[in-house]
């Protein structure tokens, strides 16, 4: 079961590597604990049943009735939960400490998402800076033909002539982002997202704590958001001030891709996004990242984290300096 990278996390797939598809028999995972996406708490000493390519079967032993026919595998002191859901990231953008367009690779793509399913991730939309590769890796994930997480995304994304997302930090190429001038130049760069087959549009609004020297003017945001529902494409906003979270969702973005950032949101705020339905992804740690691992923090030591980091960036964490 494939499910669209906007639903929420709380969905209940769960992917198994070792199940395979082609197994005749079902397979029951026992003794686990279960983290089923609904209950308060985890479920300890549960069942789960895959027969084929569905779960068909999760709960407490008591309530689970095991097939007669099932190959059962013991998994005390495993956990199973469903596979979290990336609502924003970005892929082929880094490769160790290197930025750049010399990153967006299928090599350098293709690692990136089976980075992201051994640690839990099975669906990713990444959102932005995506190049010419990007529809060809993604119906092969679709498909499941490549290993890694299921990749949703957007196109090329749309951001401001000097401005936002600063080319200093992201140093993509030109066929990973347009920077339109004026709102028709806004309108025809969602039309060729759309002919591509973009799964949504994403624009910057913010100038990056001032940065760079300007914002999306609100005449280009406007006419790209009209111009994407007109195609049946959802929107989702950079942002990181009040004042911009709030201008953009009143001229209809459906997801504030990240949070606001500069002051506390105030109640009207949030009346205001309940209203329109407006997904709001907080990115709670994206800030904290930059220097979260300067003071070497014991978690970062833990091999879930380290064996996640390339040598040069690991190298770079554990350097005093």
């Amino acid at each position: 079961m494939r499910w669209n990278a906007l639903l929420p996390a709380l969905a209940v797939t769960t992917s198994l590597s070792c199940v395979d598809d082609a197994a005749a028999r079902p397979l029951a995972f026992t003794g686990v604990r279960l983290i089923d996406g609904q209950s308060s708490k985890p479920i300890e000493d549960a069942v789960l049943i895959v027969d084929g390519e569905r779960i068909v079967a999760a709960g407490s032993r008591t309530t689970v009735v095991v097939p007669s026919d099932a190959e059962i595998r013991d998994l005390h002191g495993r956990t199973i939960m469903p596979g979290l859901i990336s609502d924003h990231s970005h892929v082929g953008i880094v490769n160790g400490i290197d930025v750049g367009a010399q990153n967006y690779t299928r090599e350098n793509i293709l690692a990136q998402l089976k980075a992201y399913t051994a640690r839990g991730v099975t669906t990713v939309m990444a959102l932005g800076l995506n190049g010419a590769i990007m529809p060809e890796i993604r119906a092969e994930a679709h498909a499941g033909r490549i290993p890694g997480a299921d990749l949703f995304g957007v196109d090329r994304g749309i951001g401001v002539p000097d401005g936002g997302p600063p080319q200093a930090m992201i140093r993509v190429s030109s066929d990973q982002l347009f920077r339109p001038a004026s709102a028709e130049e806004g309108r025809d760069a969602v039309r060729a997202m759309k002919e591509r087959g973009t799964d949504m549009v994403k624009l910057w609004v913010d100038d990056f704590g001032g940065s760079v020297p300007a914002k999306m003017q609100p005449a280009v945001y406007a006419a790209v958001i009209d111009e994407a529902h007109r195609l049946g494409l959802l929107v989702a906003a950079h942002v990181h001030d009040l004042e911009d979270a709030r201008a953009v969702v009143r001229v209809g973005a459906d997801v504030l891709a990240h949070g606001v950032r500069d002051k506390p949101v105030d109640p009207d705020f949030v009346t205001l996004l309940e209203a329109r339905h407006t997904w709001y992804i907080a990115t709670l740690a994206l800030d904290e990242a930059t220097f979260a691992y300067a003071d070497a923090p014991p978690w970062a030591q833990t091999p879930f984290v380290r064996t996640a980091l390339s040598h040069d960036l690991k190298a770079r964490f554990d350097d005093p300096v």
